[in-house]
């Protein structure tokens, strides 16, 4: 029985042996001296960098083109501190240290080369040149990179579109108050006061060679509810009170639809101011025609 023994506890010892297995105490042995073997030197005994000096730092990778560069601590830190002051802005007053800040901002290497784009949301017609110009070389002197100067545009561009948006949606609005409130005062005879207003408008405007349908798209006037009342009440003035033309002129349109709605000795008078006149229709129709000349 104790051979038996001793046979079965000697077989393992001797497989292991022979085939080179490391007992678990050998492997631990092994990494603790992996690990607290030292880094190799950072300088050398010239007191400068030793060779790839940068390579154990992982953090480091991808720099090395830059880093070799340095051969002495000294030259490190010099650098870092030149870095380290350009990371304020200098001022445009400080020529010298604006052109190295131009530089690590990427700006091109001359004002002339500093060019601004057209932003998309701006029509061709609306784009500036001359001022997209000026821009350029004051956003080049005070050390903006084009790229932000680009984005800048297209943010006041956008911003300029939705003003005008803006202003047309309140001139929309204006009209629609207007056209409320006359209608209320007027009532069935808005669309007849609101000719007269326009024939007196134009009337005048041939009078003075002014641009009548200028004067109508103008939300200060075409809009304004006051502006309309004055020129109905001015077409009534006129009816009483004609405007002298000079030898045999022939009435201006605005001048004939005029007369057409106020002077009754006017052959389509009657027509035009009966609805059920077998012309109305064709009056109503000459009556537009005159008025939108």
């Amino acid at each position: 029985m104790i051979d038996s023994i001793d046979n079965s506890m000697a077989a393992p010892i001797r497989d292991a042996e022979g085939s080179g297995a490391v007992s678990p105490e050998t492997d631990a042995l092994s990494e603790t001296a992996v690990q607290t073997e030292p880094f190799p030197p950072l300088l050398g005994e010239d007191g400068g960098f030793a060779p790839d000096w940068y390579a154990r730092f992982d953090e480091l990778k991808g720099m090395e083109k830059s880093l070799s560069k340095f051969k002495t601590p000294e030259a490190l830190a010099k650098s870092y501190a030149e870095l380290e002051r350009l990371r304020r802005y200098p001022g445009v007053e400080n020529e010298e240290q604006m052109a190295r800040f131009r530089r690590l901002a990427g700006l091109p290497e001359s004002e002339e080369e500093y060019r601004l784009e057209r932003p998309e949301s701006t029509p061709e017609s609306e784009w500036n040149a001359g001022l997209a110009e000026r821009m350029a070389r004051t956003a080049y002197r005070y050390g903006v990179p084009p790229e932000a100067m680009n984005a800048l545009q297209e943010t006041m561009a956008q911003a300029y579109n939705e003003a005008r948006e803006h202003m047309e949606d309140a001139r929309m609005e204006m009209e629609m108050q207007a056209e409320q409130s006359l209608q209320q005062e007027w009532g069935s005879n808005y669309e007849r006061n609101m000719g007269r207003a326009a024939a007196v408008l134009r009337r005048l405007a041939s009078e003075t060679g002014v641009d009548a349908d200028a004067l109508l798209d103008n939300p200060g006037l075409g809009s304004n509810p006051d502006a309309i009342r004055l020129l109905y009440q001015a077409s009534r003035l006129l009816d009483e009170a004609p405007l002298h033309h000079t030898g045999n002129a022939a009435p201006s349109p605005a001048e004939e639809a005029m007369r057409m709605e106020s002077d009754p000795s006017h052959p389509l008078y009657e027509a035009y101011m009966n609805v059920n006149h077998p012309n109305h229709r064709y009056a109503n129709e000459l009556y537009d025609r005159l008025t939108t000349r």
